[in-house]
C-alpha cells in the first residue's frame, strides 16, 4: 500500500516487530458508537498488512471482516495467519488492490479501519490528495452512521517521542516533511474528505513495536527493515546513526541517552481518530 516502502520485501520480517496495538480500544469504541456487537458488523481492514488487526478483531468476536492491501506478500502472510478463520466463514474477502479508489459498492460496510496506513499514500504534498481521495471513497462505501477508525503516528512522535528517530534529526525531519501529516493536517484531510473526528485518543507505551527497546536495533539491518522510517535513510544517514550509537556506547552514555529521549510511556506513540461521515457530501473543488 506504500508509495515509498517495499512491503513485499518487508513482509518477511514484519511480524517480528508489529502487533495490533489499540485493537481492544478500537473494538470497544466501534461497539459503543454503533450500538451493535462486533459479530454483526461488516468491517473493512484497509491496508491490512499481514492481518494483525483483523485477527485481533476476530478474537474479540468479529465475524465479517474484509481485508484489503496492495502488497501480495503481505496478503500471503495474512491468508496463512487467518486460514482457519476463513474456513469458518469469518473472512468475507481478501483483496489485493491499491488505494484510492476502493473496489466496493456504495453502502457496503459498517466500519473501515486504517492502521498506520494514510501516511503511505502521499509524498511531498502537504494537501495529501491520495489520502483525501481514499477517505472520500470510504464515505461512499460506508453505510449511514458508520465509523471510520484511523490510527497514526503524528509528526511529533518521530521528532520528540520515539528514541531511535532522534538519533539523526536530519533524517527524521526529511521523513516527516515528506510523508507524515501533523494533527492539524489530519483534521484538514478529514474536512476535505467530508468526515468529522468525534473522538481522539493516544495509546500510551511502545507496544506497537515488539522489540522497541532493543538498543542495538539501529545497528541491525533486520530490525530496521520492519519500520518504514528506515526505508527513507540513505547509506550516509544510516552511517550517522551507527556512529552516534557506537560513540554513546563507547562513552557509557547510551542507556542514559535513550531514557532521556524516550517519551513513549508518558506521551504515547499511537493516536487513534474515530470519525463519522458528514451528513452532507463535501463540495467538489
Amino acid at each position: 500500500m506504500s508509495i515509498y516502502e517495499d512491503y513485499n520485501k518487508a513482509s518477511r520480517l514484519y511480524d517480528n516487530q508489529r502487533v495490533a496495538v489499540g485493537a481492544d480500544v478500537m473494538a470497544a469504541m466501534l461497539q459503543f458508537y454503533s450500538g451493535k456487537p462486533l459479530e454483526v458488523l461488516k468491517i473493512l481492514d484497509a491496508g491490512c498488512g499481514t492481518g494483525n488487526y483483523a485477527k485481533a478483531f476476530i478474537e474479540m468476536g468479529a465475524k465479517q471482516i474484509t481485508l484489503l492491501d496492495a502488497s501480495s506478500k503481505m496478503l500471503d502472510k495474512a491468508r496463512s495467519k487467518l486460514k482457519e478463520c476463513k474456513e469458518k466463514g469469518m473472512i468475507a474477502g481478501i483483496i489485493e488492490a491499491k488505494m484510492p479508489p476502493m473496489p466496493f459498492p456504495d453502502d457496503t460496510f459498517d466500519a473501515v479501519m486504517f492502521n498506520v496506513v494514510l501516511n503511505h499514500l502521499d509524498r511531498n504534498d502537504n494537501t495529501f490528495p491520495n489520502s483525501v481521495a481514499t477517505l472520500k471513497e470510504t464515505v461512499r462505501i460506508l453505510r449511514p452512521e458508520s465509523l471510520i477508525i484511523i490510527s497514526a503516528m503524528p509528526d511529533t512522535v518521530l521528532t520528540r517521542v520515539t528514541w531511535f528517530t532522534q538519533l539523526n534529526m536530519d533524517l527524521t525531519n526529511r521523513f516527516v516533511e515528506a510523508v507524515v501529516p501533523t494533527l492539524e493536517q489530519c483534521e484538514q484531510m478529514f474536512h476535505d474528505a467530508g468526515i468529522t473526528c468525534i473522538q481522539k485518543l493516544n495509546i500510551l507505551g511502545s507496544d506497537v513495536f515488539k522489540n522497541y527497546y532493543n538498543l542495538d536495533g539501529p545497528l541491525d539491518e533486520e530490525w530496521r527493515g520492519t519500520n518504514a522510517y528506515w526505508s527513507f535513510a540513505t547509506e550516509e544517514e544510516i552511517g550517522v546513526v551507527e556512529k552516534k550509537v557506537k560513540d554513546l556506547k563507547a562513552r557509557g552514555e547510551y542507556e542514559k541517552w535513550v531514557k532521556e529521549h524516550d517519551h513513549s510511556g508518558d506521551t504515547g506513540i499511537l493516536t487513534i481518530f474515530f470519525c463519522k461521515k458528514n451528513l452532507s457530501k463535501p463540495r467538489s473543488n
